[in-house]
């Protein structure tokens, strides 16, 4: 049995110990075995006067780490701190391979393109699951989530059918935001970021 299954008592770890073991594999890459892939001690960069689709966060995920059955957990939340009129904002959930263009990975959310107010937040609690790896791997999620609205505006659920994840490359997991308009009065920004990535016991 996997020391690491008796470590946390045959439990999935979620924001605990972080580890990495050598996956046996040709390219020298370490397998995350579970715990805490990345967080953040302080708010993202403002998401201003453009309508470029921006990162507001991101982790990678080594090339050929993830095996059939990997979870992946995202939680992340932002405020619009500033808006001008009625512009809208729209948040993405993306995952595909860091050499890709942002707005060319595989899209798991994209909200609402949601008219916004002051201090409007989003929300976002995501599972992805590896289902096959390879250059041909696929994945499945599920997504719950709040649309750039105001605390307490009831949450949605999404499912994503299962999509193509080439785990033999570098991936990168983003959340971004992209506002309609251009304009100086338009300012928002992430305050929560947290990545868990659990691998089965091998």
């Amino acid at each position: 049995m996997s020391k690491i299954i008796e470590l946390v008592n045959g439990n999935a770890l979620e924001h605990g110990i972080s580890m990495f073991l050598d996956h046996g594999g040709p390219s020298g890459s370490q397998m995350h075995v579970g715990g805490q892939a990345a967080t953040k001690t302080a708010a993202s960069a403002a998401l201003t006067n453009t309508t470029t689709e921006t990162a507001l966060d991101s982790v990678a995920i080594p090339a050929n780490s993830l095996v059939a059955g990997s979870t992946i957990r995202v939680k992340s939340m932002g405020i619009a701190t500033a808006t001008n009129g009625s512009d809208a904002l729209q948040i993405f959930l993306s995952l595909g391979p860091t050499a890709t263009a942002l707005a060319s990975r595989e899209e798991i959310l994209a909200t609402t393109d949601a008219n916004v107010d002051n201090n409007d937040v989003f929300y976002i609690d995501a599972i992805i699951q590896v289902r096959t790896v390879g250059t041909g791997g696929t994945a499945v999620a599920m997504v719950q989530y709040q649309d750039p609205d105001a605390v307490g505006t009831a949450t949605k659920r999404e499912i994503k059918a299962s999509f193509t994840l080439n785990t033999t490359v570098a991936n990168t997991l983003a959340v971004s935001g992209q506002w309609s308009v251009a304009n100086a009065g338009n300012s928002m920004r992430s305050d929560l970021f947290v990545v868990d990535i659990v691998n089965p016991s091998t």
